[in-house]
């Protein structure tokens, strides 16, 4: 398996980051997902900087905001390199 494919599903095995990606549908900034969420703003920071390395989520800055997305085409991109490592 490659390291990529690896770092997708360490991020994807969290509970909280499963949390973030599915209130990452619509964009939004860290500040709005931790009052979301519940979570400590520095936890919430910590699991999207995991994230974004597993290039799982983007960000954009905006103005003072840093605002995060879905990485759709590399989820959908990790998502059929592990079925072809499953289908093996």
């Amino acid at each position: 398996m490659n390291k990529e494919l690896f770092s997708f599903i360490r991020a994807i095995g969290e509970p909280k980051r499963m949390l973030i990606l599915n209130h990452l549908k619509k964009e939004c900034c860290v500040g709005e997902l931790w009052k979301r969420l519940g979570m400590a703003q520095n936890l919430t920071s910590h699991h999207l900087r995991v994230l974004k390395q597993a290039k799982l989520i983007k960000s954009e800055k905006r103005g003072l905001k840093v605002v995060y997305e879905l990485n759709q085409e590399n989820i959908n991109k990790n998502l059929k390199i592990l079925e072809g490592y499953l289908k093996k």
